[in-house]
């Protein structure tokens, strides 16, 4: 995006909200489980041993967000912060509604959320967003007398609700490259989900089916990058799409030889796969 320079406490903030959203993920899951501990996998049976040291924790974590996005934080980024939680809330509407073996739905959205996340801080950083802001919910409470309450509080969240979207329509449509690496998270974690169910299938079908499935996404992607770097973007942008491509390459190759490892090393594999191709940024620079 050419941007020349983000502040540092933009990416503290991004790390700290990622991390608080992760854990208290797991936790929630751990709370609501009603199997044995033996049964949880090895993510889950870690957050449920040191509950209580990582709930203090992330209550602190943020506390410190918080501060530093009403105290520290552009206005810009307070408001692209705010969005990111909308999108979090279609996440956990997503995860009630979307309860499927391998939940499609619930996935996209976590990828596009998290790929938001990413390009927020150095989006609104390069381009001009629009008057509306966050604090106009605030304003129309304190312009209002006391029989208008409820007209000022639909008059605010419709403010908001339109400052929430636009930021997000903003981000997506700066550059193809959020939803690009939207996609690339979604298939990481589809990803996961996949070999989760392959592993606890006995029928051979089912098994190549998830193969299969996983293999025809990253196939698909792989050729809209190859896409967008011939037709669609810039040189400046070309890089990103290069990364996408390693990537892509590393999840298919970990997919075809899933039998050697084990779950808990084909996790770390496809985490590892995201960041390996990452110096390719800098060479292409």
């Amino acid at each position: 995006m050419r941007v020349i320079y983000v502040e540092n406490h933009a990416y503290w903030l991004l790390a700290g909200a990622v991390w608080s959203v992760y854990v208290l993920d797991r936790i929630l899951d751990v709370r609501r489980y009603k199997g044995s501990v033996e049964e949880m996998s090895t993510r889950h049976r870690f957050h449920w041993k040191y509950w209580k040291i990582l709930l203090p924790t992330v209550i602190g974590v943020i506390i410190y967000c918080v501060y530093s996005a009403f105290n520290v934080a552009s206005s810009a980024m307070l408001r692209a912060g705010i969005s990111g939680i909308g999108m979090c809330i279609v996440y956990l509407l997503a995860r009630k509604i979307d309860k499927g073996e391998v939940a499609y739905a619930k996935n996209f959205i976590a990828g596009m959320t998290f790929a938001f996340g990413v390009a927020a801080p150095i989006v609104v950083e390069s381009v001009q967003l629009p008057a509306r802001g966050i604090y106009d919910l605030w304003y129309h409470f304190t312009a209002a007398s006391d029989a208008d309450f409820f007209l000022a509080l639909r008059h605010g969240l419709a403010n908001f609700g339109l400052m929430t979207i636009s930021t997000i329509g903003i981000v997506f449509a700066s550059s193809a490259l959020p939803f690009l690496f939207g996609l690339l998270c979604f298939l990481n974690i589809t990803a996961i989900d996949l070999w989760e169910k392959s592993r606890k299938s006995d029928l051979d079908d089912e098994k190549e089916a998830c193969e299969t499935i996983l293999a025809t996404g990253l196939l698909v992607l792989a050729a809209f990058a190859v896409y967008m770097v011939a037709y669609r973007l810039s040189e400046y942008e070309r890089p990103l799409c290069y990364v996408v491509m390693v990537s892509t390459a590393l999840l298919y190759l970990i997919n075809k030889k899933r039998s050697y490892f084990y779950l808990d090393a084909q996790r770390v594999l496809a985490d590892f796969a995201m960041i390996l191709p990452l110096p390719l940024i800098w060479i292409f620079n």
